[in-house]
């Protein structure tokens, strides 16, 4: 399977991502086994883990003309690589079809025995110096208002409350009566108590920026980019530092493709941004929130890996149940479906119920 993005419109890109199940490599690509073959110009590229043991044989012969390149893949993330990655995707979106192939970059950037002068090499050089020194500046696609509603509609379940098909259970937090958070913090066990103290007892900012119709979304940033990533990486691989064995090479990979996807789905909605930045003023996580009637719905969050050791959700968590306090006409806050049921639980212990048959 050949993932190729055959349009630069963002929502082709995300289709393609997710109808793949965002599998950038298929169950064959082992430390012992070549997975794919790209083609570029004159070049055919053969995608296989960098590995000392690993035996590198073209599964592709063509008669023609082409040059065939062997990549090993090394499945580690830098800061230099998610900057890359970025870049290449920048100018997916911004009309260059050279970058249409996702395939492709992961050879470009994660691929350590091409030669300097190959043209995926320089494809990526290219696509860096387009990138502007501001990590911070927006690079995102002006979309509507209406157009970033629709798009917000399928992870806030409209699936459920349009009747259409039954979702996952949403994690619900009723704050009808409650007048201020701390009478929240009061209902707590003991362990919650003192997670929340130390979150707040943490060095960062917080700014609230609002998703605005006809404008880039403010966190489509290499800044807010590499926090998507450290987080699906994180997540997904479980903090693995062998990535080279077995199926961890294709989980590493898949994550970067997840979080390609989330990225571009949490840059194409509504609502607003909490933005973390911590003491030196670097972008460290973003909590993405969308209010629909009386509910306020954490939507989205990612950090990097310097913010998952600072308790930053759990602070999110609670500034979200202080602004749904604060607001008037809101009574619900959502912390939406989860992927895990430790996860739930974790919810749990901060008194948000696990609702199956959940009101819009």
């Amino acid at each position: 399977m050949m993932v190729t993005i055959t349009s630069c419109n963002p929502r082709a890109f995300l289709f393609i991502c997710l109808a793949y199940n965002c599998l950038l490599f298929s169950s064959s690509f082992t430390p012992t086994s070549i997975s794919k073959v790209l083609r570029r110009g004159q070049e055919n590229y053969i995608l296989g883990p960098s590995s000392s043991t690993t035996s590198t044989t073209a599964i592709f012969t063509e008669p023609s003309p082409r040059q065939e390149v062997s990549v090993l893949l090394e499945p580690k993330l830098t800061d230099e690589r998610i900057t890359s990655l970025f870049a290449w995707i920048s100018r997916a979106f911004a009309g260059d079809d050279e970058y249409n192939n996702l395939m492709l970059a992961m050879a470009a950037i994660f691929g350590t025995n091409l030669p300097s002068n190959s043209m995926l090499v320089e494809m990526v050089n290219q696509a860096n110096q387009m990138l502007p020194k501001n990590d911070k500046e927006r690079m995102g696609t002006p979309i509507r208002r209406f157009e970033r509603e629709e798009a917000s509609l399928g992870a806030m379940g409209a699936g459920q409350w349009l009747g259409q098909y039954k979702t996952r259970p949403h994690a619900l937090l009723s704050v009808n009566n409650v007048t201020h958070v701390d009478e929240w913090i009061k209902t707590l066990p003991r362990g919650c108590k003192r997670t929340l103290k130390k979150a707040n007892a943490q060095n960062f900012t917080v700014t609230t920026k609002a998703i605005e119709g006809g404008k880039p979304a403010p966190h489509s940033s290499l800044a807010h980019f590499k926090c998507v990533v450290e987080h699906e990486v994180r997540l997904i691989t479980g903090g693995m530092d062998d990535y080279y064995n077995g199926d961890n090479v294709e989980m590493f990979f898949s994550a970067l493709s997840e979080a390609v996807s989330r990225y571009i789905g949490t840059t194409r909605m509504t609502g607003d941004i909490q933005e973390y930045k911590n003491e030196n003023g670097e972008v460290i996580a973003f909590a993405h929130e969308v209010r629909k009637g009386k509910t306020i719905r954490g939507q989205w969050f990612y950090c990097t890996d310097e913010a998952s050791t600072k308790y930053v959700w759990f602070h999110s968590v609670q500034e979200l149940v202080r602004r749904a306090i604060d607001a008037e006409g809101v009574d619900t806050v959502d912390l939406g479906p989860s992927g895990s049921d430790a996860f739930s639980e974790l919810k749990a212990r901060y008194g948000f119920e696990s609702v199956d048959d959940w009101p819009a």
